[in-house]
């Protein structure tokens, strides 16, 4: 009997070990920070630094707990958050807090408790079906992935140890502007760590003599100077952008003219036409008068808002044809090019005062390509 009881099975606890990669960043950041109550800017990116590559995802969901540990409330909440959408930023708050024994500052707390609550509504949001899921990602998120792989491979040249040329090596890879001054904006509180482990403290660096910092510092420095005159000069070279030529549509939004008109037994031609066209004969049939728009140039003319444009205010003319109004009609109907160019001088009136502008008195006679 004694020995029966001998033989009853354990649960076998199972054994848990650090993975390698754990094993080599820690050999790099070693333990875990002691940070102050009111730490500064480069003590509190270096910690956060330290969070971000150290710890996983459900050792935040345990640091918020631990800070909230008496409201159930809030651990309830806290458990709700998907594992991918947890606040780290204030997970890492609260354990330094937690380490320090201490409250969360007013706007530290606003913040921790405005990010748990978000997180918590998107883990009750109702479930989409698979096939709604598959969203595309945006512009911005594009380029955020891009610059994260160009990033990761100058980490690998920064690691190797490797004098390489960033500005020739941003030209031979042909890396857009955008993507360049993002680099640089990567790279500037890594720059501001070194100088601040160079001048003032060099904690953290111990296995570093100040030389090999002021090395680091000016490369680092270098290689923000290389991206942001790169970006620069890429902008400057760049071709400036087509301007767009307006649509017909959008040329005729606004412009009125008489469609037709019963007593002269005429109808406008289609508006359209008028663009690009060298000229333009109109009629007005309230005033009785013949003008004719020529072109200054071969792009010919065109239409803005009421008004025709691109004419040559010296060659275009009005004139009253009041008494014979059909006869001069007539011959601008028929007519060829050779009797248009003589049809103005051939009438005995002088001109009046030129407009440019279209109404609904206005019929479009003929358009001249």
């Amino acid at each position: 009997m004694a020995k029966s009881l001998l033989k009853v099975k354990t649960k076998k606890t199972k054994r848990t070990t650090k993975s390698e990669t754990y094993l080599v960043n820690w050999k790099y950041l070693g333990d875990e920070p002691k940070v102050g109550i009111n730490p500064g800017t480069v003590e509190l990116i270096r910690a956060f630094t330290w969070y971000n590559t150290m710890c996983e995802n459900e050792e935040a969901r345990a640091y918020l707990k631990e800070y909230f540990k008496t409201d159930k409330d809030m651990i309830k909440a806290i458990d709700r958050i998907p594992e991918k959408r947890l606040p780290l930023t204030s997970a890492w708050m609260c354990r330094i807090a937690s380490n320090n024994k201490a409250h969360l500052k007013d706007f530290e707390y606003k913040r921790v408790i405005d990010d748990i609550r978000n997180m918590t509504n998107i883990g009750e949001e109702v479930e989409v079906k698979p096939a709604e899921l598959k969203v595309k990602p945006s512009i911005q998120e594009r380029i955020k992935e891009r610059v994260s792989d160009i990033i990761g491979d100058v980490e690998a040249i920064l690691d190797s140890g490797e004098q390489v040329n960033i500005y020739e090596w941003l030209q031979k890879n042909e890396i857009p502007a955008q993507h360049a001054n993002r680099i640089a904006e990567f790279y500037r509180p890594l720059r501001d760590e070194y100088a601040y482990a160079v001048v003032e403290d060099n904690e953290g660096y111990t296995h570093y003599t100040k030389p090999q910092l002021k090395a680091k510092l000016a490369y680092v420095a270098k290689l923000i100077e290389d991206c942001e005159r790169f970006a620069g000069n890429v902008k400057k070279a760049r071709a400036p952008r087509k301007k767009k030529a307006p649509t017909t549509e959008k040329l005729l939004k606004h412009f009125q003219y008489q469609k037709e008109s019963n007593e002269y037994k005429l109808q406008s031609c289609d508006p359209a036409t008028v663009i690009g066209s060298q000229e333009l004969w109109t009629f007005n049939t309230k005033y009785k008068t013949l003008s004719v728009f020529r072109a200054r140039g071969p792009a010919g003319l065109s239409v803005r808002r009421t008004s025709i444009d691109g004419f040559d205010s010296d060659s275009s003319v009005t004139k009253r044809i009041g008494r014979k109004p059909e006869e001069y009609i007539k011959k601008v109907l028929s007519g060829g090019k050779i009797v248009l160019r003589k049809l103005m001088d051939d009438i005995s009136s002088d001109p009046i005062t030129f407009s440019d502008r279209i109404n609904n008195n206005v019929i479009l006679l003929k358009v001249v390509k």
